[in-house]
């Protein structure tokens, strides 16, 4: 089952939560497990991005996953790009889509690509919406709300990074457990647009901001697919002093077009979009790996949360025999709802 309709808006999904399947009446405890001091009923999550609201996480939380991710927000109202959002991609390469959709798709080999422009609800509503979804989850399930500051007409790092600080306190003061700074969007506050992880010391004023704001409270930072092992170390090394952990990878910027060669999603701005799924777990497992080395090597001690093509439980309990802290799924939550629950059952 795919619990999000391609063949409708991202607002009518929003709006129509899954019916998922009932909860396993015989849930196994999962795995003991620890994150940001909390015990969290298993170490599977689902990243940000599958998630849009409080009737969304609702559904997925009797499923078994430990931590559940609120789609990132922003201290102003945005609306997602129109249709298509979200295509398959063709088998052995992300980078085309193909003419049909697969009927009967392999959950564990299902790659697509997105393009939605990281829509966001208006601030009151989703204030009091992340409200809603910590009340519905357990003792042991995290609620970590993903932030993303909005780059203003004539704005520099300094106005992005103080609508950052808004924006997280938001959410923590609406109830969220953890705040996750997504860094994995683009700044076009410069006059070469790239995305903002890309800039160490934009990143670094960010999340030190971020952290005198909110003080003790759980920070993480998301990260996309960094150039080389070194570009990571360096931007791991420069936020590291202000997080409780790091979340990545956040998928793969490709130029995706359709059989034909014309754009995949067709309109000004969406010349990129993010694939996610299978086909990215080798390299997204890679620079988590890395991270999880320099860990290992005394270089800070945080969490590290996995993410990016962990479509199958196989592939979760790697990253997490690995030493990541939490595997995270986004594409697996929509074409796989009861990974958690086989996971669980996998001990």
């Amino acid at each position: 089952m795919i619990t999000y309709r391609l063949g409708r808006s991202f607002a009518w999904n929003a709006g129509h939560p899954p019916k998922l399947p009932a909860r396993p009446r015989k849930l196994p405890a999962g795995p003991p497990a620890f994150v940001f001091g909390r015990r969290v009923e298993c170490p599977v999550g689902i990243a940000a991005g599958p998630l849009p609201n409080a009737q969304w996480i609702q559904a997925y939380a009797r499923l078994g996953y430990g931590l559940l991710t609120y789609k990132t927000v922003r201290t102003v109202t945005r609306q997602a790009f129109l249709q298509p959002n979200l295509v398959f991609c063709r088998l052995g390469d992300p980078s085309t889509a193909p003419a049909k959709a697969p009927r009967n798709p392999d959950p564990a080999s299902v790659t697509w690509a997105v393009s939605l422009g990281l829509p966001s609800a208006d601030p009151d509503e989703w204030r009091a919406d992340v409200k809603r979804a910590r009340a519905r989850l357990g003792k042991e399930q995290l609620l970590i709300v993903s932030v993303a500051g909005t780059p203003m007409p004539g704005g520099d790092g300094e106005q992005l990074a103080e609508d950052y600080v808004r924006c997280a306190q938001w959410a923590a003061e609406a109830g969220a457990d953890v705040v996750e700074v997504h860094l994995s969007c683009p700044n076009t506050t410069g006059e070469h647009p790239q995305m903002i992880f890309e800039d160490k010391d934009l990143s670094g004023r960010i999340v030190q901001r971020v952290r005198r704001a909110l003080g003790s409270h759980p920070v993480i930072a998301k990260l996309g697919a960094t150039p080389s092992p070194r570009a990571l170390h360096e931007l791991a090394t420069r936020l590291a002093p202000w997080l409780d952990g790091f979340i990545l990878v956040n998928g793969l910027q490709r130029r995706v077009v359709k059989e034909t060669g014309v754009p995949a999603f067709p309109g000004s701005g969406r010349e990129l979009a993010g694939v996610s799924g299978a086909a990215v777990y080798d390299n997204c497992r890679v620079q988590v790996q890395e991270l999880i080395a320099w860990r290992k090597a005394g270089a800070w001690n945080r969490a590290i949360l996995a993410v990016g093509g962990i479509t199958t439980v196989e592939r979760a309990r790697e990253m997490l025999e690995a030493g990541a802290d939490a595997a995270m799924v986004a594409t697996a939550a929509l074409v796989d709802p009861l990974l958690a629950a086989r996971f669980r059952r996998s001990r």
